[in-house]
């Protein structure tokens, strides 16, 4: 798998991880269970995810939310491997759960969230994270 699919696979599994636990989460289910075209596994992907919802919104763990966005970040590239087109649909519910996440956009911005990042660059890779905008140029 090329460096831009996995990158949408980890992408998508954060943002899904992350919308279920909002109001947005039936939207999510929606848009997520559509990826798979058969309606035996539309039905299991919409059970996995209500599954996590309610992990999610149970007693915390702090692991939870990571081993989630690890489970579907490897359920996505398994769909990326097996399917050609659903790199376009995937990248489409992305863009789609993250339209409205501009600070600006949101009824609660200037509202204060922890934000918990980890990053690991090796070689000559770099890392850029940020919880909010970010605007990254080069000469």
């Amino acid at each position: 798998m090329d460096d831009q699919l996995a990158a949408l696979a980890a992408t998508a599994a954060t943002t899904v991880v992350s919308s279920l636990a909002t109001d947005a989460w039936q939207q999510v289910r929606g848009l997520v269970a559509r990826l798979w075209h058969h309606p035996d596994q539309t039905a299991a992907v919409e059970g996995e995810l209500e599954a996590a919802r309610t992990l999610l919104l149970g007693p915390a763990h702090e692991e939870d939310e990571s081993d989630l966005v690890a489970a579907w970040r490897l359920r996505f590239r398994q769909l990326l491997a097996t399917d050609e087109a659903a790199a376009q649909a995937l990248a489409g519910v992305v863009a789609e759960l993250t339209a409205g996440s501009r600070p600006e956009d949101r009824p609660e911005a200037g509202v204060v969230r922890h934000v918990h990042m980890r990053a690991t660059a090796s070689d000559s890779a770099q890392v850029y994270q940020s919880g909010g905008d970010m605007t990254i140029g080069r000469p």
